[in-house]
């Protein structure tokens, strides 16, 4: 795993996981291997709500996949060396875009939370004349775009305007990601800081 900070508070990550974990990643999108559906639903006056992997049985709730929380934990370690700061991971999100199904900007957290978001890149191959970019708006007019490449990723503080850009025409599949949030956990009776 390889890591360059792009802008204050945004790291782009190479080669997240191993090809088994990434392999395993991918799987959990593939409605042959899993018991998980796709959906998308919205309420009236509501943005468009991003399209997401939910239980079809009933019972669980997606934050209880084992394997998206096992990458969870691997990847609370990498955002602790990459931070220097002591995290715990506290959502999983999985986001799947069509072409065309544009998301809008939005935040993962207050800067009151302090909540980190890592957003992996879930697709097996993808061609980067499909776009799919992240963008994030770094500060006042500043807009951060880095590629959607598989078994990539980036850490970026939750408070920063971002959104998963759709794939274009060019693209005939979907754009997969998993966002993880991570919160700062202070030392007993230490403040917490950035």
């Amino acid at each position: 795993m390889r890591h360059t900070q792009k802008a204050d508070k945004v790291f782009f990550v190479e080669d997240v996981l191993s090809l088994k974990d990434f392999e395993a990643v991918a799987d959990e999108f593939n409605p042959l291997h899993n018991h998980w559906s796709f959906t998308k639903s919205e309420q009236k006056g509501q943005a468009p709500a991003f399209g997401h992997l939910a239980e079809s049985r009933g019972g669980l709730s997606l934050g209880e996949c084992q394997k998206f929380i096992e990458i969870g934990v691997k990847l609370n370690l990498a955002t602790q060396k990459i931070l220097g700061r002591r995290t715990r991971l506290v959502r999983i999100n999985t986001n799947i875009q069509f072409p065309g199904q544009e998301s809008n900007f939005h935040v993962d957290s207050s800067p009151e939370m302090r909540w980190w978001t890592f957003v992996l890149f879930a697709n097996m191959g993808w061609d980067a004349e499909w776009g799919g970019e992240i963008i994030i708006n770094t500060k006042g007019r500043d807009y951060l775009g880095l590629p959607f490449l598989p078994n990539c990723g980036v850490l970026f503080d939750g408070s920063l305007p971002h959104k998963g850009s759709a794939p274009n025409r060019l693209c005939m599949t979907h754009r997969q990601s998993v966002a993880f949030s991570f919160e700062f956990k202070a030392p007993e009776g230490a403040a917490l800081e950035i």
